[in-house]
């Protein structure tokens, strides 16, 4: 009677201590959970989180609603978190993010524009052709960052979709081009000879060019020296 009578007294001292276990572990919240509603909180606010809290600290339970988080800092960098309810309690974190240098990473990329869709040689670029992809700018750098110098210009060749446009993808912009009308300049000791010509092929400044005498019919070569203007030299067809 007594063996039962000792066994009873322990057994209902052990369920006494684990209701009271149970009972306190159900009134805590961790470390890891705090930690798990800070990152929940900074992911909302767009902010990266890399937070450090001993995941074994114990604070008084408290409900979700009466968990209030702020950032006292004003660059994420220091969190505090406050409990209002019945057991109030607080504390501040500091989230670890370099957020200068995640800024000067930025800074240091540029724009560049690539086409939306694949577009055939001889298309002739539109701005709601283009998307904007950024990049590390470098000397090396052939992709152009100049919207300007893309929108209006034809294609040299196809050219997928996505992929950074170069000035070698686009047809030159020629200072007089094949077909146009020009003047031709021959200086000749003291006197300037001008007369109308044709151009027969494109050209850029002091390229060589051959024109077309519009009088005489002859194909001359001479140099281009702006727009309208050939100076000849003394080689003629």
């Amino acid at each position: 009677m007594a063996i039962n009578l000792n066994l009873k007294i322990v057994l209902k001292a052990l369920i006494i201590t684990f209701l009271i276990v149970k009972d306190s572990l159900a009134s805590t919240i961790s470390g890891y959970e705090i930690k798990s509603l800070i990152e929940k909180w900074l992911e909302k606010q767009g902010e990266e989180a890399n937070v450090n809290i001993l995941e074994s600290l114990k604070y008084p339970a408290c409900e979700p609603n009466n968990i209030i988080i702020n950032d006292i800092s004003g660059n994420s960098k220091l969190i505090k978190v406050n409990c209002i309810g019945k057991n109030p309690w607080q504390f501040i974190v500091r989230n670890k993010v370099n957020k200068q240098k995640s800024e000067i990473k930025n800074e240091q990329l540029s724009n560049f524009y690539a086409l939306k869709n694949f577009k055939e040689k001889g298309t002739i670029i539109k701005e709601k052709d283009l998307i904007v992809i950024k990049k590390k700018k470098s000397h090396e750098n052939v992709f152009i960052n100049d919207k300007s110098a893309i929108v209006g210009k034809k294609l040299k060749k196809n050219v997928n979709s996505n992929q950074l446009l170069k000035r070698s993808n686009l047809q030159k912009d020629w200072l007089i081009k094949k077909n146009s009308l020009v003047t031709i300049i021959n200086n000749k000791s003291f006197v300037t000879i001008k007369e109308e010509g044709l151009a027969m092929n494109d050209a850029n400044y002091m390229d060589m060019i051959k024109v077309k005498n519009v009088k005489s019919g002859k194909i001359i070569v001479g140099y281009a020296k702006n727009e309208k203007k050939v100076i000849l030299n003394s080689k003629q067809y």
